[in-house]
């Protein structure tokens, strides 16, 4: 049985009235999308670096070949 803590204070979903369960399996479906946007800026902010580094790299001539 899953339960549900709020200020230190646990309790059983079974036993909680409908439209408490409605609104803590309202919560889970949010935690997911919050779950899932953390996620997406995560992978963003990678991609932005990526192209931070790629920007650097063409604008060094340090890293270029001198022949």
């Amino acid at each position: 049985m899953a339960t549900l803590k709020i200020d230190d204070k646990e309790y059983e979903t079974d036993d909680l009235p409908e439209n408490v369960q409605v609104k803590v399996s309202r919560m889970k479906e949010i935690q997911g999308q919050i779950n899932g946007l953390n996620m997406q800026s995560q992978e963003l902010q990678t991609v932005f670096q990526a192209y931070v580094n790629s920007i650097k790299e063409d604008l060094d001539p340090a890293d270029e070949l001198v022949e």
